[in-house]
């Protein structure tokens, strides 16, 4: 069901909820954004409608809420390797199969027209046999060879024979999603419990967190802890709803390095259980007993991932700001590590340019890098016990280059406007590169300041 149009009005509701409580806040804002993610070749299709606000309810409690509507519509590859590397059934196959089939009619045929000779005792039943099978055998080949070639003939002449791209598949779906924080100041500590909702017609996710800093050393040092849980309801292949459940924990460190410079560093360990595989995806059986009669819709089974994970994450990031370039320079790295054989590192920068009293200008790149899960393959002979072909458990890296755009309009209102090429490129030397996906990310957004 289309829910889009609830969106101008949530923003309208943030709206309101601003004028009651801006007189309790030093610095309140009210944003909305729009942004358009685009595959190339036609894939796949993103449009997001974001409205988000913080305002201050009281001295000491603030308001944080997000509304999130995306449209999802394009295709999207299905595990399936390109056509030309199914097993199809080759000539002898079908001259094989209609060999049997044709014997078996025109023995049969012959039996039946003469059953009248065997009722007279006329002929005798081992003579009209051996009469039978050597009408069949005579005649069989001929038939077997003609259906074998029509039915090969059928099979090449399709353009998804030789086809050398992944097969894909078509899906379209609307995600809503709320969040709601409320960070409350007590001294030197924040208290920040938060919820969020999302929902799709697949995919039903119910998150709570908590998260409490503490200001010391003269507030130039900051530690955070912080636990985060995910209850979620996922439609599986056989479109039976059953559970996923996350839990992570993290433990984070803000420390000021200077009147230019500060350090962030954050660990994160996570665990999760219950269906954790794609239903959209399958793996597809490379083998004599899996031979693939249709060119155009491949004969796969579903997924089966590990139902349980447990992951380790640790991210150090770096901020500094030059005065004489009236620019600040971010810098991070990720480790990502979890219990199904992937590691992952990515490196993020970016640099923020003041132009003039108005415009900032920011530039960013970003590389990320993750080894295969255990249990990938493009093609399997046999199914083991866990087993994907989902590329985005292969071996691969991405980059990402950015733009944006923020120009203060006036005191109170700042536009957005940003620009980003993504780029997916496969590693292992196996996976088709035509799975992975290049795509432009454009975004335009506005924000009121109070």
């Amino acid at each position: 069901m289309n829910n889009r149009p609830r969106l101008p009005f949530c923003f309208v509701l943030l709206l309101l909820l601003w004028r009651v409580a801006r007189v309790h806040a030093d610095e309140d804002t009210v944003g909305w954004l729009r942004e358009y993610y685009r595959e190339d070749g036609d894939r796949m299709k993103v449009d997001t409608d974001t409205a988000n606000m913080d305002m201050g309810l009281t001295s000491n409690l603030r308001l944080n809420v997000n509304v999130v509507a995306d449209t999802i519509s394009g295709s999207t590859p299905t595990g399936a390797p390109p056509q030309t590397q199914w097993v199809f059934p080759t000539f002898n196959n079908y001259y094989q199969a209609s060999y049997g089939q044709a014997y078996g009619a025109l023995y049969g045929q012959f039996t039946n027209a003469n059953q009248i000779y065997v009722d007279n005792n006329l002929e005798t039943y081992q003579q009209m046999t051996n009469q039978a099978a050597q009408f069949a055998h005579a005649g069989a080949p001929t038939v077997a060879s003609n259906n074998a070639t029509a039915s090969y003939h059928s099979l090449t002449n399709s353009p998804n024979y030789r086809k050398n791209t992944v097969p894909l598949t078509y899906l379209h779906d609307y995600r809503n999603a709320v969040s709601i924080g409320l960070p409350f100041t007590y001294g030197r500590q924040i208290f920040s419990p938060s919820f969020a909702w999302s929902e799709e017609s697949d995919y039903v996710s119910r998150a709570f967190a908590f998260n409490e800093s503490l200001y010391f050393n003269n507030k130039n040092t900051m530690l955070t802890f912080g636990w985060a849980c995910n209850m979620d309801q996922v439609r599986d292949d056989t479109r039976t709803w059953v559970d996923k459940h996350s839990d992570d924990f993290l433990l984070g460190l803000v420390q000021i390095m200077g009147k230019n410079s500060y350090l962030t560093v954050n660990g994160t360990v996570g665990n999760e259980t219950g269906y954790l595989a794609d239903p959209y995806r399958g793996v597809m059986l490379i083998s004599t007993n899996a031979l693939q009669q249709n060119p155009n819709d491949a004969s796969m089974y579903p997924e089966v991932r590990p139902r349980h994970r447990t992951k380790g994450i640790m991210d150090i990031s770096w901020t500094q700001y030059i005065p004489p370039l009236h620019g600040s320079l971010e810098s991070d790295y990720r480790y990502f590590e979890d219990t199904w054989g992937t590691f992952a590192q990515t490196v993020d920068m970016h640099w923020h340019q003041k132009i003039g009293k108005k415009l900032v200008a920011s530039f960013g790149f970003r590389y990320y890098y993750q080894t295969a899960a255990d249990f990938y393959a493009v093609d399997f002979t046999r199914l083991p016990d866990v087993y994907s072909a989902d590329y985005r458990c292969s071996e691969f890296e991405t980059f990402g280059y950015s733009l944006k755009l923020s120009y203060r309009v006036l005191r109170f209102l700042s536009l957005d406007a940003s620009y980003m090429r993504y780029t997916m490129r496969g590693l292992d030397g196996v996976t088709s590169q035509s799975a992975y996906p290049q795509a432009n990310v454009y975004s335009l957004g506005m924000r009121l300041w109070f």
